[in-house]
């Protein structure tokens, strides 16, 4: 299935989703719902997704495998 198919069908099934990204592969793809009252740029949006969002992963999957059973999700 295409990244932009996923992304679309989140925002078909769930109303709640304003934005959504799947970094796979070394490619970032993300999309925001249109007509959003909270919506920053999509600069921003994107250095999150390359910066701020991995190392946050990173830091609580790490944290997760030193002494609470690991990280999930």
């Amino acid at each position: 299935m295409n990244k932009d198919t996923v992304i679309t069908s989140l925002f078909r099934e769930f109303n709640e989703i304003r934005y959504a990204a799947l970094y796979i592969d070394d490619e970032l793809v993300f999309k925001q719902k249109e007509k959003t009252d909270d919506s920053s740029s999509g600069e921003t949006d994107r250095y999150e997704e390359l910066l701020v969002n991995p190392i946050l992963l990173k830091l609580a999957s790490q944290r997760g495998n030193m002494d609470c059973g690991g990280l999930d999700h």
